[in-house]
This record gives structure tokens, sequence and C-alpha cells, in this order.
């Protein structure tokens, strides 16, 4: 094939690896990726302690471990910055593996299924087992939670465990010994692609089990269709992000622009947010002048799926921006537990409140959520928690907790994410509705729902000074029935690392923005009607021109 690359030689696309037994894959996935190219792609097998990368080339490095020891991944960082030492004309280019990415869980979703069906039983009255190895650090340990939850929902399983072959918390045989004497059908699935020593580790503990009878080892998936797929979609999205760059002037210093990584639109603001200092640049437009003595942030926390939710980097960055000690708000959900109680949540979720407060800890804890807030010594208050210890005699929609009465006046900020043009800051609010049944305030429509946020919101308001910031920094969702990811809300696409906000003191004009950036035409909108009527409007966010440089990168 015509190559349409750049140089007098075909880049080199390495798939990092110390398994030989991924060599069986490496011409399909060459094939797979010639077909989008438009070339033929060299693409070879390495170990990452041998990578061959020469100077005068350019190489993309695509690591294939899904759970990353620390020493693996300290070899490569430690390999690649030595190549660019000795080979400064050598172009490298690399990205991480995300165990989460929805190829990937379906070939293990397809794996376990398969082995469901072979015992004829009933998802339903199975459990899975994720077996990762456990030996890297806490944030590759929160991906393995992350995955076996999104298997988890996939197929509709009773239960979902996670056990480490190389970590004590929770070690895998004990997992193993409490599983056995349930009556469930367990899956034990290793956190790989190939056999590996790990497996057969996870393999010698079932057999030394006494009373393994339910639990059944599930074999890797290997050279699974799927993960073909998943290689060359990394792959071609390395070489079309460094396209994209290539085709961007860049201007000399003497003539670059000087125009502000800040948009002002009416009464709000649209930032792009490079790192710290231009988070702090961002919020001092819409934070009080005197630092106030601690700010509340209302944070997104629905569930799992993946970029839905306030993320650990995204609360890790707005935390170190902050000019005071944060108070971090939310109410309980369903969407975060991980199933196994059978009880009527309209009735009897107070009376189960022990085992929804272990739910609660087990979310902040596998996300890495928790790690940040210590980090940050935030405060967290579980508005349901709240509500249920002071019984109020006032209807929920009218509860406010009493510690955060203490704090009149200070910044309250609806941290909410771009996740479709209406459920921005003012319906992030909604979920300090304290029940965590909150299906009457749903209410038939669209209008009723965006009448009980803007009641929260006037709520909070008669106390708080209200701010929203609406952000994309990581990751935004973009709607798309046939999405690679999955909710219950329906398939979605995800748009990475934008860096994007919208900001404004009160929450309208933020919103406005944010949902206009979405491609939503605000004027015609039921929920923003009733914004309109009940909180105000900001006719120049609604009306005025976005940056031409931003019209198209969430919409």
């Amino acid at each position: 094939m015509e190559g349409w690359f750049d140089g007098s030689s075909v880049p080199r696309f390495i798939i990092a690896s110390d398994l030989g037994a991924l060599s069986s894959q490496i011409e399909d996935v060459r094939q797979a990726c010639a077909r989008v190219l438009g070339f033929d792609p060299d693409v070879r097998l390495a170990p990452i302690e041998d990578l061959p990368i020469e100077g005068g080339t350019e190489t993309f490095v695509i690591p294939a471990a899904l759970d990353f020891s620390l020493c693996q991944r300290e070899a490569l960082g430690r390999l690649l910055a030595e190549v660019r030492r000795k080979h400064s004309d050598a172009v490298i280019h690399h990205d991480d593996v995300d165990p989460g990415h929805p190829l990937v869980v379906g070939a293990f979703v397809d794996q376990v299924g398969r082995a469901i069906q072979a015992l004829g039983a009933q998802p339903q009255r199975c459990g899975l087992v994720l077996a990762p190895s456990g030996h890297g650090d806490s944030a590759s340990r929160a991906q393995s939670y992350r995955l076996a939850r999104l298997i988890w929902e996939e197929l509709g399983l009773a239960s979902a465990e996670v056990g480490f072959v190389r970590h004590a918390q929770p070690f895998l045989a004990t997992v193993l010994e409490g599983c056995a004497k349930e009556p469930l059908a367990w899956l034990v699935l290793p956190q790989s692609q190939w056999e590996t020593e790990h497996v057969q580790y996870a393999r010698v503990m079932i057999e030394n089990l006494p009373d393994n009878a339910n639990l059944t080892m599930v074999d890797p998936p290997g050279a699974h269709p799927m993960f073909t797929a998943w290689y060359a979609q990394r792959i071609t999205h390395l070489w079309q992000e460094k396209r994209a760059r290539d085709t961007v002037r860049v201007a000399s210093p003497r003539h670059a622009s000087t125009s502000p990584a800040l948009w002002k639109q009416g009464c709000g603001t649209i930032a792009r947010i490079a790192d710290q200092s231009s988070f702090v640049g961002a919020l001092a437009a819409i934070l009080p002048a005197a630092a106030p003595e601690r700010v509340l942030v209302k944070v997104t926390w629905h569930g799992y799926a993946t970029g839905t939710y306030t993320d650990p980097a995204a609360l890790d960055l707005l935390l170190s921006a902050l000019p005071a000690p944060a108070i971090i708000l939310e109410g309980h959900t369903t969407s975060r537990n991980l199933g196994g109680a059978q009880f009527d949540w309209e009735t009897d979720a107070k009376e189960n409140r022990a085992w929804i407060r272990q739910q609660e800890a087990e979310y902040l804890r596998r996300t890495g959520l928790a790690d940040v807030m210590a980090r940050h010594r935030a405060q967290y208050v579980n508005v349901t928690e709240a509500f249920w210890d002071e019984e109020p005699e006032a209807e929920a929609i009218r509860f406010i907790p009493k510690t955060l009465l203490e704090f009149s006046g200070c910044p309250l900020i609806s941290f909410a994410k771009f996740k479709g043009p209406t459920r921005l800051g003012i319906s992030n609010l909604f979920g300090l509705i304290p029940q965590p049944l909150r299906d009457a305030w749903h209410g038939p429509n669209i209008t009723w729902f965006a009448r009980a946020c803007c009641d929260v919101a006037k709520l909070y308001g008669s106390h708080f000074e209200l701010c929203g910031v609406v952000e994309g920094l990581f990751s935004a969702v973009r709607w798309n029935r046939n999405g690679l990811y999955r909710s219950r809300w329906g398939n979605y696409d995800l748009i990475r690392d934008s860096g994007l906000i919208t900001a404004s003191r009160g929450l309208v004009s933020a919103d406005i923005l944010a949902s206009r950036l979405q491609g939503q035409d605000v004027a015609h909108s039921a929920f923003f009607d009733v914004v309109r009527q009940e909180l105000g409007w900001d006719a120049a966010a609604a009306a005025g021109p976005l940056p031409q440089e931003l019209e198209t990168v969430l919409a």
C-alpha cells in the first residue's frame, strides 16, 4: 500500500510484552491496522526490557500487560528515558493500558459467558471472582475493581469479588474460601489474556481448597478477536493523534498567539485547564476574593460507569486548587452498590444502613476517591447518613445537614460532569435529596425533574454561595446508542482529556455554556425553560458566540 506518512521509513509499532504467546496475534493486528492506516505497518512483539528502538526512527510502544507490576512499569519508563538520551533523534510515542476498555471487557464477558453456558447455570445464580496479580500500585488495583464491576454489570451476575494473587488485601485464597461457603456457582477469572505463572497460582489455590465444588476456573481468552481489535484500535489511535498534532501549525514564539485559556461569555467562563495554576485562575473568577473558611463541593458519584462520575484525577486537581479545605457532599444512590442485598429501598433502607455504609466505603476505596480525600484532608458528609441521624421533621427535599449550617455563607461548588446537555450543575444538586431512592422527585417528565433540581438549588442557595463548575477535564460523555461504553442510561463514547470546564457564580451560566458546548439550543429546552422561571437567566451566555475552536470539541 502507499503510505501517507512523513519520512523515509515505515513507523514501527511495538507491542511490549514478555509473553511469546502474543506472537500468534501480531499478523492479525497488522492486517487490522493496515485497513485503517492506509499502509502496511511494521507491527512487532518485543519484551519490555529489549524494545527495538533505534535512532532516526519513529516508534509507537503499546504495553500489553493487563496487570502491570511496579517493576515492569519502572523498567518501561527507565528504558524509554534511556533511549531518548542515547538517540535524541528518535521519536517515541506510547500509551497506557486500560483494563476497563470495552473491548477488553467484552472479551472477558464472552469468556465467562461461555463458562456459565457450559455449567448450564443461570447468570443470576452465579458469582464472579476476578483474580489479578495485584503486584502493581494502588491505582492498578483500583482498575481491577472497576473491571470486575463492568463484567458483573454486563452479565447480570449475582455478585462479584476481587482476590489478588500477589497482594494481601484481599488475598485470593481467602476470598475463595469465603465464596466456597456461599450457595452460588463461582467463576474464577484471571485478569490475564494468556496463561501465566499467576494464572497457574490461582488454579493451585482452587485445587488446594477442600471444598471447591462450586468454584470453576475460567481459562484466559488468549487470541480473542476483541483483543486483536483492542491492540489495533490503540495503534491507530496513537497514529491518528500523532497526525493531528502534525497538522497543527505551531507559531514561533515571536508570533505566538497571546489569547488566554479563559473565554468570558455573559456571567460565565469557559476555561481550558492545563494544571493546578490554571485551575486556580479559573476558580478565582467565581469564588469570593477573601478566602473562605471552607469550600463545599457537591461531586457527581452516580456509580462505576467509566467516565460518568467525578474521577480521582479531576477531584485531586480541584482540591489542590481550592483556597480552603473542602467538605465533599453526596447522597447515597443504589448504583454505587455491588449487589447482594435484597430489601425494599423505599421502606427498609434505613434499617439496612450498615450494609449501605459498607457499600459506600467500598465505592470510595475501589475508585481511589478515598485516597484523594485523605491526601487533601477533605471532610466527607453523606447527606443520606445525616438525614437518618437527625431524623428531621421537614420533608426530605427541604433537608440540609446541621453540620453544614455551621458554614453558612461559604461557597458551594456543584462539581458536575459534561454528561449531556441537561445533566449538569443544577441537576447535580438532585443528589442532595437525602433519601437513596429518589423516584418520586424524578417525576413523570423532564419538567418535573427540573423543578425538583431548582428547589434544591434555591434551598442550598439560601445558605451558601452557589458556584457552578462543569468539567470534562479527563473525560466527557457523548451519548451514542452504538457507543463503546455502556451504562444503565444507555451506550456512550468518551471524549478524552479535553481539559475544558465551564464556571460561574451561581449555577445557571455555567450550565448554559456547558449545554451549548454539547450542541444544545438552550432557548428550546424544557429543562432550561424551568431554569429560566425558577433561577433566572443569562441572555449573553445563552446567545453569544462560542469560541470557534471549541464549538465541535464536545458536541
